[in-house]
């Protein structure tokens, strides 16, 4: 690939991320890129293609780590273990390839900003939040079967509230090198849903 093409596209995502695609006018991202206008459009025709580019790339990294849990017998104490590998796993990708941390959170939301532009990002991402959901609710409900957990707590909830979890990445220093501060908070986050309704 070119250095400035993929320059461009990273730190332009990056912006679009932390920022939103709309907020961001093509002065601003010549500025965070260093580059002039002539040199964004000579590698890209506008805005809108600099956009698809970095969203193709981010959902690829989303598509390689996805969890896949074959056997149906997964504790949920494990099961939360693996989704917060997968979640390091998939957040070091992200870093080598854009060069920073990326939240998971953001690109959601970018989605749901520039679907009138890219609908099929819209999809995947309902198809993939819905498919974690289940997973949740399945594991769940094995550990209430199993007694690992208490029967109590509702398993719809109980399960988005999990999925919950990760959003407290947002509240942190996003430009951090390290990222085991971001992955131990929420691994102490998840430890404390787990004490609560453990038997």
């Amino acid at each position: 690939m070119n250095k400035n093409r993929d320059e461009i596209v990273n730190k332009a995502f990056f912006q679009f991320l932390n920022r939103g695609y709309n907020a961001c006018s093509l002065k601003e991202l010549e500025k965070a890129t260093g580059l002039t206008k002539g040199a964004f459009y000579y590698y890209f025709r506008n805005k809108a293609e600099i956009l698809k580019e970095g969203l193709e790339r981010y959902a690829s990294v989303i598509e390689v780590f996805e969890i896949s849990v074959s056997d149906g017998s997964t504790p949920l104490r494990e099961y939360i273990k693996q989704v917060l590998q997968e979640k390091e796993n998939r957040a070091e990708k992200l870093q080598t390839l854009f060069g920073t941390f990326i939240v998971e959170e953001f690109f959601f939301q970018l989605a749901l900003e520039v679907e009138p532009l890219f609908p099929e990002y819209r999809k995947k991402l309902d198809a993939l939040v819905r498919k974690r959901f289940t997973r949740w609710k399945e594991t769940i409900a094995r550990a209430k079967h199993s007694g690992e957990i208490r029967k109590e707590p509702d398993t719809s909830v109980l399960a988005r509230n999990l999925m919950s979890v990760p959003m407290s990445m947002v509240n942190i220093e996003l430009v951090r090198k390290d990222l085991k501060y971001a992955f131990s908070d929420m691994r102490l986050q998840f430890e404390q849903y787990y004490m609560l309704i453990k038997t």
